[in-house]
């Protein structure tokens, strides 16, 4: 049997209009602690499109720095109350690969990818191959390796200096070209760093044009 809530009494679809809302904070005021407890969210809606009236009433003689001000004041509230400013954000995304092999790395090299396809919020640097997160977030990052028979290209991804994943291109005991994909999502702060160095002395060798690095934030 479905549960009729105090503010969809009647079993009508929730109504967020100017009326319903002041109909549900009346209706606030006799419910029990449960039933209030279950319906802050509706409430919270409810509350700001009454103080968003409220606002436009209120704001028509005022001047525009007045407006402003009390614009802040109304953002502040309903920062404290979770709702988060949702603004259309630029994307992040880069694309790069390498445009000639590399050999015999030093232990614990950066790999610099240094063809750049796409680097959308230019956040990837194609002179140093890092990576700096211009915004908070989980990014999501994957690296490709191709090596050649009898030789082997061994590399990690690396947050802000500490290993996060591993990638293992092995042409021991191969007669062909062995190719390899890791992939890493990662949480970063802004200002952090990612990027892909060879494990130890794991850089031996790596085909120009056929290894990738990229990502993108979620």
């Amino acid at each position: 049997m479905k549960t009729v809530s105090p503010l969809t009494e009647g079993g009508n679809h929730e109504d967020y209009g100017l009326f319903g809302c002041v109909v549900k904070v009346g209706r606030a005021y006799a419910m029990d602690s449960n039933d209030l407890l279950t319906n802050l969210e509706p409430m919270g809606i409810c509350y700001l499109m009454i103080s968003f009236a409220l606002l436009v009433v209120v704001t028509a003689n005022e001047t525009p720095q007045q407006v402003v001000t009390r614009y802040n004041n109304y953002k502040a509230i309903c920062n404290g109350m979770g709702y988060e400013n949702v603004r259309c954000k630029d994307p992040i995304d880069f694309q790069s690969s390498l445009t000639k092999p590399l050999e015999n790395l030093k232990n614990y090299e950066i790999v610099i990818f240094d063809k750049v396809s796409l680097n959308e919020g230019n956040a990837y640097d194609h002179v140093t191959g890092i990576f700096t997160a211009p915004l908070d977030g989980i990014y999501s990052f994957t690296w490709t390796t191709l090596t050649k028979a009898g030789k082997y290209f061994v590399t990690e991804i690396m947050l802000n200096g500490k290993t996060v994943a591993f990638n293992n291109t092995d042409g021991r005991g191969h007669s062909g070209n062995p190719m390899s994909t890791s992939h890493a999502n990662i949480k970063m702060k802004k200002g952090d760093k990612v990027w892909i160095r060879t494990h130890g002395s794991g850089g031996q060798f790596a085909h120009a044009n056929w290894c990738f690095f990229s990502g993108s934030k979620l």
